[in-house]
């Protein structure tokens, strides 16, 4: 890791298009940009452990952070990327705050931090940002709720055909004719983490869903050669 002043023209922008910033108040918004730290992250690297104490808030600015969790048995899970533009992390504004999950960068990776000093600062300063932090949680909570509605729902082809969509819009790069290139190199162990199976499984639906033209592989890669048909797989699987 690296601590650099500046974010690039393209890692400024990502923060500050994603939806939740893009909602704050201007001068809200640029309290948090005046006190941001930036960090690189090689491939791989931790970004914070499980347990650790919480003393800054991040977000990513470019590449991707990876958040997981380690069972009891020493098995680690992962349980989703972050895409640029995205808060992750408890906020910590308790001193006692710790790290629920581990975060690693995926593939070089750019994200900001906020001290506790400093956002309990622009918190005193704008006390509406309690309440945009409370709604960014509220959020959060929606989309776990999903993913449990989903595994209880939903077939695996639809599971896997919702991950894909969702890592398409998060880190999707638009190809010739239509397609989309998911810009993550992800293991097949890795995605069927995402989606409660096995490696095995993944694997078996994602030769199904290349058999039927709905996606491909290009260099390690998940292309997705028809959105469409993979939005009717996805909201077509009701068990």
């Amino acid at each position: 890791m690296r601590e650099e002043p500046l974010l690039s023209a393209q890692e400024r922008a990502a923060i500050c298009g994603g939806r939740w910033f893009a909602g704050l108040a201007p001068t809200l918004r640029h309290d948090l940009l005046r006190v941001l730290r930036v960090r690189r992250h090689a491939d791989g690297e931790c970004i914070f452990e499980r347990g650790a104490p919480a003393l800054e808030w991040l977000g990513c600015a470019a590449g991707a952070v990876r958040i997981a969790s380690t069972t009891p048995a020493g098995k680690e899970l992962t349980l989703t990327y972050v895409r640029p533009g995205r808060w992750f992390g408890d906020p910590p504004l308790a001193a006692e705050t710790v790290r629920s999950h581990d975060a690693f960068a995926q593939g070089p990776a750019t994200t900001v931090a906020v001290s506790r000093a400093h956002l309990l600062d622009v918190l005193r300063a704008h006390p509406d940002f309690a309440v945009a932090l409370v709604q960014l949680q509220g959020l959060r909570l929606q989309q776990a709720f999903g993913l449990l509605e989903d595994v209880a729902s939903l077939t695996l082809r639809a599971r896997l055909a919702r991950q894909l969509l969702h890592l398409m819009r998060g880190h999707g790069e638009a190809c010739r004719g239509g397609e989309v290139r998911i810009a993550l190199r992800l293991q097949q162990h890795r995605l069927a983490e995402l989606i409660g199976c096995s490696r095995q499984r993944v694997n078996e639906q994602l030769r199904a869903l290349a058999a039927d033209q709905v996606i491909r592989r290009e260099k390690g890669l998940l292309v997705v050669r028809s959105p469409h048909r993979l939005q009717d797989v996805a909201a077509s699987g009701s068990h």
